[in-house]
This record gives C-alpha cells, structure tokens and sequence, in this order.
C-alpha cells in the first residue's frame, strides 16, 4: 500500500501513467491547480449533498466542488475510457484520485463501519446546485476486492424517467491513495445491469494501485513565478472594466505538459510574420501562469475576452509576447489559427495608436470574412513578466479607436495592482 501522500502533479501522473500504458493520444488527468484556482475565486456554484438517513452520506463522494476547495487533501480528477473502448457517454470512466496521510484519507473518504453498510443497503440522495435540486435512489453493491477497503453502489434518478441514464461507482482505499471511479449506464434496474461497469471500473482501480506502488512518480518542479493561480485569480478580484462594467477572471492555470504524459505529436511550429497560433503561442509559455476571463458590457453581446499570462523568471528573451508583436508589425492582414476551431483570416487589418505604459505592445482593428460587418479591436502589452490580450468588437471602424484607448486603461491598471 503507498505510505506517503501524494501531491496533486503525482496524482495527475498517476493517471496520466495509465493513460500512456493504455496508448492513448491525449493525458487523461485535468489541471489541478486550474480547478483549485476557481475555488479560491469563489467563482464556482454553491452545492450540497443530502442523504436519508443521514448517516448514509459516508458511502456518496463529495461534490467536486467541496473537493477541489479542501486544501487538506490532494487530488487529481480525468477521465478515460474502459479498457480497449472508445470515448463516449457509457464507455467513459470518471477517475478521482486523493491523497493524504493514512488516517486523514480514510476518514475523509471511508468513515464508516460493516454495521452502517448493512444499514445503508438503500438510501436517497439530493443533490443541489445553484439551488436547483436533483433526487436519485442509491443502492450499495458488491465491491470487487480491489484495495484495502472498498465499496461500490449504483444511482439512479428518483423518480426515473424515460431516457435517464444511471451511474455505477466504485471507492477504494488503499493506504494513502484513495480511488473513486464512475460510468455511466444506460437502463440500470439491477445489480446485474451495474456488473459490467464494476468490472471494467476494477480493472481501471487495479491498474491506478499499481501505477502508484512503482513508487512516486516523477514530476517536473514548477518554474520559478512570481504569481501562483491562485493569486492570479485574486489579482483581478474587484476590478471593474473601462466603464466599470464587472470583471472576471474564474480560473488561472500554470501552462505545460500534463504530469506523467508524453505526447507523441511533435511541438507545433513557432509564429511566423502576419500569423497568430494560440497553440504554438502556449508551447513557448510553458511553466507561465494563465487565466481567461472577461468583461461584461451593458448587454449579452457587449463583451471583451482577455487573457493575463505571467512568465516565470527563468523565461529566455526575446520574449514570446514581444516576439508576437514583432510578427504583427506592419501586417495588413492576419491569419490566426484557434485551438480546436481551425483558422480564419484578418483582413483588412490597420494599427491603431493606444498610448498604454508598457515594455511592448500592439493594437489592431480588423475585419473577419463572415458578413457581420463587424470590427473587431485585438489588442495586447506587456510590462515587466505580465502580459495582457483582449478582443472586442465595434458597430464600425470609427468607433475602433475609442474601444482600444477603454482597454488601454484597463491595462493600466491590472498593471498598476500587480505592482508592474
């Protein structure tokens, strides 16, 4: 049994480890630090589990939300599919892992005697989020023996209707390692109906125990920064926008290779002049922090996205951001290629004149082939190791100037509050 926590990164490559085992082309384990990131922001939903009985609510993992907020215990949460399937909505094996000391993780998650299973053979379940409350009828089940303790249980809406599907899960606890899995089942009435799904979920159990008893996995030490997620997150706490519209920034990341995951594609290529790559972009930011967020104009389609990035102290010049503007000079049309969402044109594009404090910026207005008529303002600067980009659109190219010179003030003072 593992006798040492793990830290979040271990955990992530734990089921990253599976998932190269497996052959599969992508890492199967989230970030982290980006979902802690939102619970430090308080920008995720209220939640909150109730069972009858009470007692029962030992054997009901906890919202993920409570989860990714308890900073006693570590984590890492992915997905996979069963062994030799394809990804889909009743082959996908929901995976939470956590990690503390012995006694800590097996009160957390498997506080419970023989006498209380036996008590909670059937129980209800209400789930509410955003104060909206869903029912379910959970049944414990014959756990595979898979770990020190485990226990499994299969959950379906209360009442069912037609086309609901239902969920088999399986815990496990195995020293300092606990393991919670889940599928989806189409048409679960029986414990018969839920045995496939316990077993391709203990196989996956068996594979993660061992995963971990090759002893800790081996995780890059992050990267120097001035910034952590978390602190980005709070950065923009209270921040309004050019007109004081509200700003949000839900989430920050660190960006890089998932823990314990060799892609086998190669890096995509750098940016060239009159070309913009998110993809590319990000390969040359690794161990950088990161958030999306956006300012809320006086209606649904009055908005801006931006995105905030700190380099780590360690980052080689010229700087990517800088070399990113260097390609944009003098363009008169762009082309930009989207993560997921292939390519688009810029054109016409034209400078526009923002006076913002900064050791390096940009400011366009342009035009997209997709008969809006619409201009849009990209723009972006960056002072000391913080950058900032944002997009917004205008009604006409007249109206371009003014939008950059509102963002160049809000640059300002994202600058100013980070103490660039």
């Amino acid at each position: 049994m593992p006798s040492q926590p793990f830290t979040d990164a271990e955990l992530a490559a734990i089921i990253n480890g599976v998932a190269q085992v497996r052959n599969l082309p992508f890492p199967a384990a989230q970030d982290s630090t980006r979902l802690r990131s939102g619970a430090a922001a308080g920008s995720l939903p209220a939640a909150g589990m109730e069972t009858t009985p009470g007692e029962c609510l030992a054997f009901v993992p906890r919202d993920p939300f409570t989860r990714w907020a308890d900073k006693d215990i570590n984590f890492a949460e992915g997905a996979m599919p069963s062994a030799g399937g394809q990804s889909g909505p009743t082959s996908t094996i929901m995976v939470a892992l956590r990690s503390a000391d012995k006694d800590a993780i097996a009160k957390a998650d498997f506080n419970y005697t023989d006498n209380l299973v036996s008590r909670c053979g059937q129980f209800d379940l209400a789930y509410t989020e955003s104060g909206r409350t869903s029912t379910y009828a959970v049944q414990l089940l014959a756990a595979p023996p898979v770990g020190e303790k485990q226990h499994a249980f299969m959950q379906v809406t209360k009442p069912k209707g037609p086309g609901d599907f239902g969920s088999v899960g399986l815990r496990v606890l195995s020293g300092t390692l606990s393991i919670t899995l889940s599928l989806a089942v189409a048409n679960l009435n029986s414990e018969s109906d839920a045995k496939p799904a316990l077993e391709a979920m203990a196989a996956l159990a068996k594979e993660l125990l061992g995963q971990a008893l090759k002893g800790t996995p081996s995780v890059a030490a992050p990267s120097p920064n001035s910034l952590t997620p978390d602190q980005m997150v709070a950065l923009f706490k209270g921040v309004t926008g050019p007109n004081g519209e509200p700003v949000s920034l839900p989430q920050a990341t660190v960006l890089g290779a998932s823990p314990g995951f060799t892609p086998g594609a190669s890096s995509p290529p750098p940016d060239s002049p009159c070309t913009i790559s998110d993809q590319s972009y990000s390969a040359a930011l690794v161990g950088s922090v990161s958030g999306q967020g956006q300012i809320q104009g006086a209606n649904k389609m009055d908005y801006t996205d931006f995105t905030v990035i700190n380099m780590p102290s360690t980052m080689a010049q010229p700087y990517p951001f800088d070399s990113r503007v260097e390609h944009l000079r003098g363009c008169t049309s762009i082309q930009e290629s989207m993560f997921g969402s292939g390519g688009r044109t810029w054109s016409p594009a034209s400078p526009l004149n923002v006076a913002v404090a900064a050791d390096s910026s940009y400011a366009l207005a342009y035009q997209l082939s997709d008969g809006t008529g619409e201009w849009h303002v990209r723009m972006g600067a960056r002072r000391g190791t913080l950058s900032i980009e944002a997009g917004s659109r205008t009604a006409s190219q007249s109206a371009t100037q003014a939008k950059a010179d509102a963002l160049a003030a809000f640059f300002g003072t994202v600058f100013s509050r980070a103490g660039k």
